[in-house]
């Protein structure tokens, strides 16, 4: 998986993405960003064989925005701004899981009030997000609410993203529409023409019409939205081509041979062996059964429909009981609010609170032991 690092450069935002196992450049792809400086996307650029940097705005990590101080407003605002840009890439065809979806390295500028995401243009790339309802989830437990009310409110929202039969991106912008109507305007209806009355016939010629100057105005939120979605259609067509690309026909001039025909280079999908990848096991100690954790989130509990390994034999273990995390090359652990707790070599894990796994230890949910190793 790619590791990353946000950090400044010529009094803007700059983040680093270093390439650390078979990642490899996506050359069309590349292109596509680099050619249409999209609004609303960081722009990449190819520092190094394997690193690329990203640039193209300023502004903070949405994570220390959020931590700040939010109201409803100001967190409704940011979702909706993230719903509509990543409805509109799942629409162009993007690779959704290339998308990195970590608040910390989400762009929020403070000025403008716009979100900046960024794309990784690579082959073999591990997934960086585990889905839009995870990282609204993120954003939701990161952010600190200045009311009761506002918490309230956000607590109602994440119940509805998190419900059994899902949700779609224009029951969420309805549903944000109730909650904080001006945080998103409400949709632009185009008006029935009217019919004209007969136009009575002159003799004389219609003067000509001279437009009138466009006056200059605020910037809309829709607008804003509006323009991040015409960049993005702008070829998107041969976005959604990068596998295998359609290149023109060269010319045939009769006075060459054909073996004095330019060469036209394919952007198609390199056959590279890819080495086998080592993840990190769990093995449960009663049973000696040894899992991989090959998930960015990676459940654990006693209901078997819902975890990734089924404790079984132990009515102890909560039905979710502990989630791990894998991000950036490393595992963290979260206690699932279970009744008989977490623990990494004997210490408690907190609630709601991530704590780093190391190779070797021994993670202990209620009486159960497991093995934790690195891979």
């Amino acid at each position: 998986m790619a590791k990353l690092k946000f950090t400044e450069k010529n009094n803007g935002v700059c983040i680093i993405c270093r390439f650390t196992g078979n990642e490899t450049l996506n050359e069309a792809e590349y292109r596509y960003f680099t050619d249409n400086r999209i609004r609303g996307w960081l722009t990449p650029h190819a520092a190094a064989v394997d690193k690329l940097e990203y640039t193209g705005a300023q502004g903070v990590p949405l994570t220390n925005v959020l931590r700040h101080g939010v109201d409803k407003q100001l967190y409704y605002h940011i979702v909706a701004q993230l719903l509509t840009v990543l409805d509109t890439a799942a629409t162009c065809g993007f690779n959704m899981p290339n998308i990195v979806l970590d608040p910390d390295y989400i762009t929020y500028d403070t000025d403008s009030r716009e979100l900046w995401l960024f794309y990784l243009p690579l082959w073999y790339n591990e997934s960086t997000n585990d889905g839009i309802v995870n990282c609204l989830r993120r954003i939701s437990t990161f952010a600190e609410y200045r009311s009761k009310e506002d918490f309230s409110s956000v607590d109602g929202f994440m119940n509805f993203v998190c419900r059994a039969d899902g949700f779609t991106v224009g029951e969420a912008m309805e549903y944000i529409r109730r909650e904080a109507p001006d945080a998103v305007p409400a949709p632009k209806r185009t008006a029935a023409p009217a019919s004209a009355p007969a136009r009575p016939q002159v003799s004389r010629p219609e003067p000509t019409r001279i437009p009138e100057p466009v006056r200059q105005r605020q910037p809309d939120p829709q607008d804003m939205v509006q323009a991040i979605i015409n960049g993005i259609n702008e070829g998107s067509r041969e976005f959604m081509q990068t596998e295998e690309p359609r290149l023109p026909e060269p010319k045939i001039i009769p006075s060459l041979s054909e073996e004095k025909h330019p060469t036209v280079p394919e952007l198609k999908k390199r056959d590279i062996p890819r080495p086998e990848v080592k993840y990190p096991t769990l093995t449960r100690r009663a049973t000696g059964v040894t899992v991989n954790i090959d998930k960015p989130v990676f459940r654990i509990g006693k209901e078997r429909d819902k975890v990734d390994f089924c404790v079984t034999e132990n009515r102890t273990v909560s039905r979710l009981h502990a989630t791990i995390y894998s991000r950036n090359g490393s595992c963290f652990v979260e206690d699932n609010n279970s009744t008989n707790r977490t623990y990494i070599n004997g210490t408690p894990v907190l609630p709601d609170r991530e704590i780093k796994l190391k190779s070797g230890d021994v993670l202990k949910l209620s009486d159960e032991e497991f093995d934790f190793i690195d891979g």
